[in-house]
């Protein structure tokens, strides 16, 4: 634990991986090091990463969107994410590395409006953000249909289905 610990304090970070043969296993993080090692009073050099990581660590494909690797966060109540391609680390991904690049794609999705003459406003009237009722699907244009909050997609089922197709 005392090598995790001077690690994270080295390279300024809020967790280590620990790997197996480039393999995620596990993960380690301050509060690990807080709860599992200081409020007992242990001596860092002599516990083992292995009785104070978090295992098994959660994982995403570098492919996976930023709204799924959120929801994912969201639902298993992490903070963090291993980033793998073919079982091997490849990067790390937190709720804190999401919200440092939200404002920028903001930017990106207001520019692309304007071009399109379109202000966010005008392309969000009558929208609200959350998951859809339906497919549980996040959605910031979800519509109140027969008091259910319905995506694109479901609205689109949904109008089929009423029309009997």
């Amino acid at each position: 634990a005392e090598e995790i610990a001077q690690k994270m304090e080295k390279y300024n970070v809020g967790s280590v991986v620990i790997t197996r043969g480039g393999t995620p296993v596990g993960i380690v993080t301050k509060t690990d090091l807080v709860w599992k090692v200081v409020s007992r009073n242990l001596k860092p050099s002599e516990v083992k990463v292995s009785s104070i990581m978090s295992s098994p660590i959660h994982t995403v494909e570098p492919e996976t969107s930023i709204e799924e690797a959120l929801r994912k966060m969201t639902t298993l109540k992490v903070s963090r994410l291993a980033v793998t391609y073919k079982n091997k680390l490849v990067g790390l991904v937190s709720v804190k590395d999401i919200l440092q690049v939200t404002p920028e794609i903001l930017e990106i999705v207001k520019e692309n409006l304007k071009i399109r003459g379109i202000t966010l406003s005008e392309s969000r009237e009558g929208y609200v953000e959350g998951y859809c009722d339906e497919c549980g699907e996040w959605s910031d244009m979800l519509l109140n249909i027969d008091g259910r909050y319905l995506c694109e997609e479901c609205r689109l089922e949904f109008s089929k289905r009423g029309a009997g197709e």
